[in-house]
């Protein structure tokens, strides 16, 4: 048996039962569970023996597959999905498809930087109400708050629930898919993320697919992938697919070191790209299961509604389902329901940033402005949490999280 062979053996025995396939209700129902295992180890490891630890080979291949996963022609990663929201709506203003100045629209609930972003790059965050039913940005009241300067609009598939898309583009609006919680989602049979100008998605250790830390940005136009590409490093040429033609007009420039654009650093690691390549063979798998929770639930939850409302699959999408969202009803207690799953090993967060405009960050957006009332937003705000879901979970989590609603409701 060779060195190699022993040590892989050995990752093999540490990691024995990761990731995690079958948990048990027993133990409550976790936001997540160990999503990795022996091959993730194994891989990140060749790269540090590799020595070659900083973006390239398995960024640049976990980029196409991801991109291929998509059904798009480009794939740009970055550090964090908060990162691919910044990079992709840079590159929009770079490529003239948005001006600062222009409006863009937002849901009011959304995570934090899907928002902050639009600030930044000299954008006007226009934040409207959301969809009573989906939780996503209404089409109507995104409608209403269109002006002669909207140009614009993130649209955020939240928890994952596929957000409406073509609605936006039939009015001429430049379409951000923020997929960051919703890789796999689907609209008529086609993944979210490649049917706006662009999309991000985000591989935080909580969501359906980990680097750990890492995003990624998808697009099918080829002058806004060299647009990110630069963005995301420097400003630099280097990973263009227009680099040699960029290099021939600046020939005084080693090539190395030739800026095109502003930019950052938000590059990500071979090991994190080495990690996703082994978790991309898992998601489809996962995705499914997710699925069925999440159908399954909102069934077993439906009888108590209207005191706990749950949010089912919608008709011709296919659900991400990252989490479980709920609103409580009317005289419910949300702060004591939470407290009283928490009891039972239920872990309960609030729905992404609730209602931003009434974060107070907010206030240091200067430019931003809410267009009319928010009442759905606002009840988010005011009602709404969620619960975990996994690919680890299935109907005993299901039936544990019913009997805790149901024990909590039955007592008061």
């Amino acid at each position: 048996m060779s060195q190699g062979e022993g040590i892989a053996d050995w990752i093999a025995e540490r990691m024995k039962g990761f990731p995690v396939e079958a948990h048990d209700p027993a133990e409550g129902l976790p936001l997540q569970v160990v999503p990795y295992g022996a091959a993730e180890v194994q891989a990140a490891l060749e790269v540090l023996l590799s020595t070659w630890v900083t973006m390239g080979r398995e960024v640049r291949a976990f980029e196409a597959e991801w991109a291929a996963w998509c059904d798009a022609q480009a794939g740009v990663m970055v550090n964090s999905g908060s990162s691919a929201n910044l990079v992709a709506l840079a590159a929009l203003v770079h490529c003239g498809r948005l001006s600062p100045g222009d409006e863009v629209l937002v849901p009011a609930v959304a995570w934090s930087t899907s928002l902050f972003p639009i600030a930044q790059l000299g954008l006007v965050p226009v934040l409207v109400d959301i969809d009573p039913d989906t939780l996503c940005v209404s089409v109507e009241a995104a409608r209403a708050a269109m002006t002669p300067k909207t140009r614009g609009v993130v649209v955020v598939h939240l928890l994952g629930q596929p957000a409406p898309i073509q609605p936006f583009l039939d009015l001429g609006l430049t379409v951000l898919e923020d997929a960051c919680a919703a890789p796999g989602a689907e609209i008529h049979g086609r993944r979210v993320g490649a049917q706006g100008a662009m999309g991000t998605f985000s591989f935080f250790f909580s969501h359906h697919l980990t680097t750990i830390e890492g995003g990624m940005i998808v697009t099918d136009d080829a002058e806004l992938a060299d647009a990110a590409r630069s963005l995301r490093a420097h400003g630099w040429v280097r990973e263009r697919s227009d680099a040699d033609a960029l290099a021939a007009a600046n020939p005084e420039i080693d090539r190395r070191f030739l800026f095109v654009t502003a930019g950052w650093n938000l590059r990500p690691t071979e090991l994190a790209a080495a990690f996703g390549r082994q978790q991309l063979k898992r998601l489809d798998a996962w995705l499914d299961q997710r699925q069925r929770n999440h159908q399954g639930w909102c069934a077993a939850l439906a009888p108590l509604s209207p005191r706990i409302r749950c949010f089912p699959e919608q008709p011709g999408q296919r659900h991400a389902a990252m989490a479980f969202p709920m609103l409580v009803g009317p005289g419910v207690d949300r702060e004591a329901l939470k407290a009283a799953l928490e009891a039972r090993r239920i872990a309960t967060r609030p729905i992404s940033g609730s209602n931003l405009a009434r974060q107070p960050a907010f206030e240091h957006l200067p430019t931003a402005r809410v267009a009319g009332p928010l009442p759905n937003a606002d009840a988010v705000h005011e009602r709404g949490f969620f619960v975990g879901n996994s690919h680890a979970f299935g109907p005993g989590h299901g039936a544990l999280l019913q009997d805790a609603l149901k024990e909590f409701l039955d007592g008061r």
